[in-house]
């Protein structure tokens, strides 16, 4: 029985070598051949691989890492190097290799089959390259992978379910590709992984549950697919989660409405949260306020309402609140000028109401940071408070457009020396354009259309060298047109029209 067992061994490995007749007779010469192979099967117009001959000792041919000992090769990394072309079936004969790294070339093609041979293999980064076919089930055989980086292709069909036996992975990234069906459910036993990337693909169904129990995860990021139903609640049990994606998805499911879930209060090493493009509806809950690690917060255009909750003072590291395009009602929270290092704060598209000056003004706190402004389309039907000049410095971006606002720009709207766009439009303000609009070296975009704005176009227009884009037209402007302004070199588009403005057209234009 036992000789039996032997000749049907060696039948085996006999048939073997006739079916793979890229097996080498040494190691040695096997790392050389594959690399030859791969050599051949690419075109490389910059002589990245020039070195690359039998005249030298592999180990010396660039991206080639080798291991002491045996003098096999452990990493071969040949990224960014514009190498186009496919991968030889050679490659899987390169067993001692822990680390594959092709990313950022013009690859395309299948995967070899082969490279299932690769047991040692660690890191296998491909991305950013224009393979195709499916995600092989046997990339779930290769079970030393702790990083799995295939995105940016063009791999197509499912993610295969076999992916769940990488027991090791700590990062999986098939970003950017046009893979479909669900999420796979058996997901939850890679407890090792840190970082999920599934972002950009068409992939449907639900977030599955037991994502939440990867308690390792950091990253989750998951926008631009179409993936539906509620945000699991099992997820506040992700208490090393800092960075959430979920954005331009369908998160509702056959339910119309979802609100986010209080658990998510529990993930308290978040940094980062992007919800926007779904449609979550509800409150924001209060309990986002324990966040406190929150340096970036999106949950702009769903269907949030209520008010802003005033808990939101106490996340002193955001930099970014985008919380635009829902049905927000109230007022702007006054301790949020307590978020001293906030640099983009956008609430445009809500029902925000009532005035804004002390909100304005406690604004003055963010000395250094706050670069834009955005609190278009809400009905605050009041007047641009002279505090409006106490904001940030580094105020860059500042639009108020279509608020009903009233009265005249104040003249503090010129101790805002660093604004690049400022946007007024819609409004009902009325008097002259400020002169102290000269104090705005750096202005390059002025919208002030659709308001009651009268008198003469002020010359001090003529002193903002940098605008690009002025656009003054269905207001109450008389006189003539400054000919001062044909002299803006860098003006690109200017609108004058509906207004009572008399005379030719300056020569100077």
């Amino acid at each position: 029985m036992g000789n039996l067992i032997f000749h049907f061994s060696f039948m085996l490995f006999m048939l073997y070598l006739m079916l793979c007749p890229s097996l080498c007779h040494s190691n040695f010469t096997c790392d050389e051949l594959a690399l030859l192979a791969l050599k051949s099967s690419v075109r490389d117009p910059y002589h990245r691989l020039e070195n690359w001959s039998s005249s030298s000792s592999i180990c010396n041919w660039s991206g080639v890492t080798c291991d002491s000992k045996h003098k096999r090769v452990r990493i071969l990394s040949l990224a960014k190097m514009d190498l186009n072309g496919t991968l030889p079936s050679q490659i899987g004969d390169m067993s001692f290799l822990v680390k594959l790294d092709l990313n950022s070339n013009n690859l395309y093609g299948k995967l070899p089959k082969e490279l299932f041979q690769l047991q040692r293999l660690e890191i296998l980064n491909l991305s950013y390259n224009a393979f195709s076919g499916e995600i092989p089930s046997w990339m779930g055989s290769l079970f030393n992978l702790q990083q799995l980086i295939l995105g940016n292709n063009s791999f197509g069909s499912i993610i295969p379910p076999s992916i769940s036996n990488l027991s090791m992975l700590e990062t999986l990234d098939l970003s950017s590709n046009s893979l479909q069906g669900s999420i796979p459910f058996h997901i939850g036993r890679l407890q090792h992984l840190k970082t999920l990337r599934l972002s950009v693909n068409k992939l449907s169904g639900i977030i599955p549950p037991p994502i939440s129990n990867i308690s390792s995860l950091e990253l989750i990021s998951l926008p631009v697919n179409v993936l539906q139903g509620p945000i699991p609640i099992e997820m506040n049990k992700l208490t090393k989660l800092k960075i959430i994606y979920l954005e331009d998805n369908k998160l509702t499911g056959q339910i119309p409405r979802r609100d986010i879930p209080k658990e998510i209060s529990n993930i308290t090493n978040a940094n980062k949260i992007y919800l926007d493009n779904n449609q979550l509806s509800r409150h924001i809950p209060k309990g986002i306020g324990k966040l406190t690690m929150l340096q970036e917060l999106s949950l702009a255009n769903n269907n949030f309402e209520g008010n802003i909750p005033i808990e939101i003072r106490s996340l002193t590291n955001l930099k970014i609140i985008d919380l635009s395009v829902n049905q927000l009602f109230g007022h702007i929270p006054r301790g949020i000028g307590n978020l001293t290092v906030l640099q983009d704060l956008n609430l445009e598209i809500n029902n925000l109401e009532g005035s804004i000056s002390m909100e304005i003004g406690n604004l003055q706190q963010l000395e250094t940071h706050l670069e834009t402004l955005i609190l278009s389309k809400n009905p605050l039907q009041m007047k641009l408070p002279k505090s409006i000049g106490n904001l940030s410095d580094s105020l860059q971006t500042l639009m108020i457009d279509f608020c009903g606002i009233n009265g005249s720009i104040p003249l503090e709207i010129g101790n805002l020396s660093n604004l690049v766009q400022l946007s007024f439009a819609g409004n009902v303000l009325n008097g002259l354009i400020p002169t102290t609009i000269s104090n705005l070296q750096d202005l390059q975009y002025l919208n002030l259309v659709g308001n009651e704005l009268d008198g003469l176009i002020v010359d001090e227009l003529c002193d903002v060298r940098t605008i690009a884009y002025l656009y003054l037209s269905q207001n109450k402007f008389s006189g003539a047109v400054p000919s001062c302004l044909g002299n803006l070199m860098s003006l690109q588009e200017l609108y004058l029209g509906s207004n009572k403005l008399i005379s030719e057209i300056p020569s100077s234009f």
